[in-house]
């Protein structure tokens, strides 16, 4: 298994910079260093992860990219920019599963039939 995209050089310690604040939402707490992916891939004892590392130009690929699909999304491209690279960029990963783990059974948290049941327990409401 492998992945590459958006993510951080460093993890971000306390509060964002100044500089990315105008561009930044909750949701981007999900960017991660290489070092943090490879730590959360590992920790459960199922993959060995083979390349954790970030691209050295990835911050000018991501604005490349912007500049190709969403070149009024002028916040993103500014955040990029001034970034250079010192926060953002882009990083790869690639994994092995063990060959000794054994997996679980997927679970399942939605029925596989249906039993019509009034929503409410006195249907007079």
């Amino acid at each position: 298994m492998a992945v590459v995209g958006a993510g951080l050089m460093r993890e971000i310690e306390g509060s964002v910079q100044d500089y990315l604040r105008e561009w930044w939402t909750p949701d981007l707490w999900c960017l991660h260093s290489a070092d943090w992916w490879r730590r959360h891939w590992e920790r459960p004892g199922i993959v060995e992860v083979v390349v954790a590392d970030s691209m050295a130009d990835g911050w000018q690929l991501w604005r490349d990219w912007l500049n190709a699909i969403a070149p009024d999304n002028t916040v993103e491209i500014k955040a990029v920019e001034r970034d250079a690279g010192s926060y953002l960029g882009y990083i790869r990963l690639v994994g092995r599963r063990l060959a000794r783990t054994q997996l679980e059974a997927p679970i399942v948290s939605v029925p596989t039939h249906y039993t019509r049941k009034p929503l409410l327990r006195d249907e007079k409401c």
